[in-house]
């Protein structure tokens, strides 16, 4: 018989693990409480710190992702941030949700999330922008399970993660990724359409 366990992740302030001091933070910057389903099929205790809010269309594991066009189109920080956001979306948003894009600009800041993506802000000029490497274990199957993969290897190589607060960097990168529109609410470099490169399928240091 299968067995179910749930397990409720409670999302506080992330002690910072140089210091030991609490993460400032503002309260709405983090991903919320979380509350995954396991079954007994060999899932590992990493699992537990997934995301759900369309966590298909962010991993590329619903319906839709047939539909994506996973040859890179050049774009901008400003030309992804000027698009119109949809509301309230729940499907994969065409045309942007469908598009693979590869960005160049400055990687500001990163930290590791409650729902164990890298969360990056990229910077071009005045404009900023998130892009979200999932954690390969939080994937399961799917046509971009390999690509989150070799980008999440391409970050461990160059930056080691921060576990719940932010790292200031400043290094010139040119970022893959699927284009997403993110809930806003309250994130670090969040564009003001809410759109994000997540997932990230690759990430080159420059």
């Amino acid at each position: 018989m299968k067995k179910l366990v749930v397990v409720v992740l409670l999302v506080g302030a992330a002690a910072c693990s140089s210091g030991g001091t609490s993460n400032t933070e503002p309260k709405g910057n983090t991903e919320t409480t979380e509350q995954v389903l396991l079954t007994d099929q060999g899932a590992t205790a990493q699992t537990a710190g997934c995301g759900i809010e369309r966590w298909a269309v962010k991993t590329g594991t619903d319906p839709g992702v047939s539909k994506i066009d996973q040859t890179p189109a050049p774009a901008t920080v400003a030309q992804l941030v000027a698009k119109a956001a949809p509301k309230n979306p729940v499907a994969r948003v065409a045309p942007t949700e469908d598009t693979t894009y590869q960005v160049s600009a400055t990687l500001t800041e990163f930290k590791t999330e409650a729902d164990s993506d890298y969360h990056l802000v990229l910077s071009s000029g005045a404009k900023t922008m998130i892009a979200e490497i999932p954690s390969p274990a939080c994937v399961t199957g799917g046509a971009l399970q390999s690509g989150i993969a070799n980008a999440r290897a391409e970050f461990d190589a160059r930056l080691m993660s921060s576990p719940g607060h932010f790292q200031k960097v400043n290094v010139p990168v040119a970022v893959t990724g699927v284009g997403f529109f993110d809930r806003i609410h309250g994130q670090t470099g969040v564009a003001p359409n809410g759109i994000e490169l997540h997932p990230v399928l690759d990430i080159q240091f420059q």
